[in-house]
């Protein structure tokens, strides 16, 4: 996962930046994890009032919310709608609208007669009226984790997100690997030399594109600091006003043992040849509850044919997309303003279900007539 640009910690002395990693279990990891595990089969809204909370412990806010954004890569959110929110919404105004509706009996009668007609609960109903809104997601599973490891994972989405303001970055690692070189052409303009001990050079410029960039400085830094005798070197300019260009050094001695990523999140299911690619059979973004429910099989077949195809994808919670679609859908997406305007890029890429891979990439919709013209925002 990307950490929030606005959440980055850093210092900064004499020509030097460095992120500011957690460097022990701090009492705040335990907390988070604790509200995350708490609030599974609850909605999203009481998460994150508690979530606000918790930002007034006595951490750093941007701390708090850093780990937070971590939790929450690891959590799957639903909406529980039985019928369409807006069909909910309709026939429950308009029912209210013939009657006099001044009080919590009178609400229920007006949802028992709305429910009675479309054959759900008033409960189904209840969660159905504003199910298209983010705060009324249910938080339906979490993967839990321990303390120690959430501090070296946040510490690394905090060094990918201050990476993204790099100008150069200097990398070293032991053994070839062919598809490392090509993450780290399609970053910038790269130089690699060497054959035992590996030396790859990118210069790169300031860009407005951050989310995009520091989703291709993941994928590359994921597979580095798997490598023997790795080490990293970048110019970074941030905030991009600042006039200075500092320097931030790491290696798997020094700082590299207070990093660490999260293995299921960017799910490799196998790599392909970079000579002998080929289209995926389901293309390159998949919603496996619409394949498996075109196909009347269950999500886990699907996954298991993805497998024995070969196809490497990103699991964004029930979304799967190639890593090469992944950052051009993130800054396209990054670019529009409205619901309309995402259909239609979306379409473009071949996707049906288009509000699914919204919520995929964490959008939420400000629901306007008409539909089309509905806001699309991600916090």
């Amino acid at each position: 996962m990307n950490l929030p640009f606005d959440h980055i910690r850093m210092f900064r002395r004499s020509g030097v930046i460095k992120p500011a990693f957690i460097r022990e279990p701090l009492g705040i990891l335990d907390t988070l994890i604790a509200v995350f595990k708490d609030h599974v089969d609850k909605k999203r809204g009481p998460l994150n009032e508690t979530l606000s909370d918790c930002e007034h412990l006595g951490y750093d806010f941007r701390m708090v919310r850093g780990i937070a954004s971590v939790l929450e890569a690891r959590s799957v959110f639903q909406s529980r709608s039985s019928m369409s929110p807006l069909e909910a919404r309709r026939q429950v105004f308009t029912e209210a609208a013939s009657r006099v509706v001044a009080s919590k009996d009178e609400r229920l009668a007006v949802l028992e007669a709305v429910a009675a007609r479309n054959g759900v609960s008033v409960a189904e109903l209840d969660d159905s009226l504003y199910a298209d809104l983010d705060d009324e997601q249910y938080l339906v599973s979490f993967r839990d984790i321990a303390s120690e490891e959430l501090m070296k994972q946040y510490n690394y989405a905090n060094m990918i997100a201050l990476l993204a303001y790099s100008l150069r970055l200097e990398i070293y690692y032991r053994g070839s690997d062919d598809y490392l070189e090509h993450q780290i052409n399609r970053l910038g303009k790269a130089t690699i030399s060497g054959k035992g001990r590996i030396k790859a050079v990118i210069e790169l410029k300031s860009t407005r594109r951050l989310s995009q960039r520091a989703s291709k400085i993941d994928e590359i830094m994921r597979r580095v600091i798997q490598k023997e005798g790795w080490s990293l070197r970048a110019n970074i300019k941030y905030p991009q006003r600042y006039k200075t260009v500092c320097v931030f050094d790491i290696n798997n001695k020094d700082g590299g043992d207070l990093i660490s990523v999260d293995e299921e999140e960017n799910e490799t299911i196998i790599e392909i040849g970079l000579t002998k690619k080929k289209e995926p059979k389901y293309g390159d973004i998949v919603v496996l509850d619409d394949v498996a429910r075109l196909k009347g099989v269950i999500t886990a077949q699907i996954k298991k044919e993805i497998k024995e195809e070969g196809t490497r994808y990103r699991d964004l919670g029930g979304v799967l997309v190639t890593p090469e679609k992944h950052g051009e859908i993130k800054d396209g997406l990054a670019k529009l303003d409205t619901l309309g305007e995402a259909q239609r890029f979306l379409k473009e890429h071949g996707v049906s279900d288009f509000l699914a891979v919204l919520e995929a990439y964490g959008y939420q919709v400000e629901w306007l007539r008409p539909r089309g013209n509905s806001k699309i925002y991600r916090l």
